[in-house]
């Protein structure tokens, strides 16, 4: 009886870290965790000044998007412009979606 004993002590001192250690590789082969994306409402009176970069035919608009996510810790802008002009559905059929100011700006940005 003794020996039985020890063999399986020995056994769940060795399954317990082996257990551990695959459970470790099979979280890390996932990779990180992608984080949403976020879109950013900017006011055209909030003095950013960034407006005429989004009217039509401005190729400043992708550099100045990509700048403000840079900004803010994001990655690089994935939708930008002004938001009259965006087609995202926010709100529902009990709740319409706000009319932005004219000239607001949104931006979205990646992870």
């Amino acid at each position: 009886m003794m020996i039985a004993e020890a063999a399986a002590t020995s056994f769940r001192r060795i399954l317990v870290p082996l257990g551990a250690g695959l459970l470790a590789l099979s979280l890390l082969a996932r990779g990180p965790a992608q984080a949403e994306p976020k879109t950013f409402v900017l006011d055209p009176h909030d003095g950013y000044g960034i407006v005429d970069c989004f009217v039509d035919g401005v190729a400043c608009g992708k550099v100045v998007a990509n700048s403000w996510c840079e900004s803010q810790g994001r990655g690089q802008a994935i939708a930008f412009g002004l938001a009259s002009d965006m087609t995202a559905s926010i709100g529902g059929k009990d709740k319409p979606a706000p009319k932005p100011a004219p000239g607001t700006v949104m931006i979205t940005c990646a992870d």
